[in-house]
């Protein structure tokens, strides 16, 4: 191709894309969803960065870890073990684990959008969830975990019914919960666990 008819190309190309409007960006995921790990020391790496931070500019960083309990009926080992069969427990049961996964999921999402943009949220295993709250001490956790539990503790509508879920709260700060992740999350367990008796 010559120089003159590369020239003559790019003005159609140019006038093409204002006709058609600029390409759009690759779509973003939701600003609500939260990332889910499964142990508490998969925890403790994600936070590790955080944690650094914190010991090399001397900065406060709390965990809150919250379990959340379905208030319909549970699903046991009975129910599993209905799940083997091929019958109406089979339906039943794969049912009953939807909709707790999708209560699961719009606990996580409520959660997400009641904390600060800056704090982070994990969801730990199937039931449990920690947020990181970075630059709060434990004044500031406390009047944190207050509000959640007021905004937490509620309906929440699952497809097509309204659920309902006991959450529990506990809360450890750093450094005086522990100066590793796995450490900070076993202290808010513990905080949860003195918090149930």
């Amino acid at each position: 191709m010559s120089p003159s008819t590369a020239a003559a190309v790019a003005p159609v190309d140019a006038v093409e894309q204002v006709r058609t409007g600029p390409a759009k960006p690759p779509r973003q995921t939701s600003a609500l969803w939260v990332p889910r790990v499964d142990s508490l020391a998969e925890f403790g790496l994600m936070i590790s960065r955080q944690l650094t931070q914190c010991r090399r500019y001397g900065g406060h960083l709390s965990v809150l870890w919250l379990e959340a309990e379905p208030m319909t009926a549970p699903v046991g080992a009975a129910a599993e073990a209905d799940a083997n069969d091929d019958g109406e427990g089979a339906r039943e049961c794969a049912a009953a684990l939807e909709a707790r996964e999708g209560l699961m999921t719009a606990v996580s999402r409520r959660l997400r959008s009641r904390v600060r943009g800056t704090d982070m949220v994990l969801q730990v295993g199937e039931t449990s969830f920690a947020v990181l709250l970075l630059d709060a001490g434990i004044p500031e956790a406390h009047l944190v975990q207050d509000r959640l539990s007021t905004a937490l503790n509620g309906p929440y509508g699952v497809e097509a019914t309204t659920m309902q879920v006991r959450l529990q709260m506990g809360m450890a700060s750093f450094p005086e919960g522990g100066a590793r992740g796995t450490d900070l999350a076993e202290s808010a367990r513990l905080d949860l666990r003195r918090r149930m008796r």
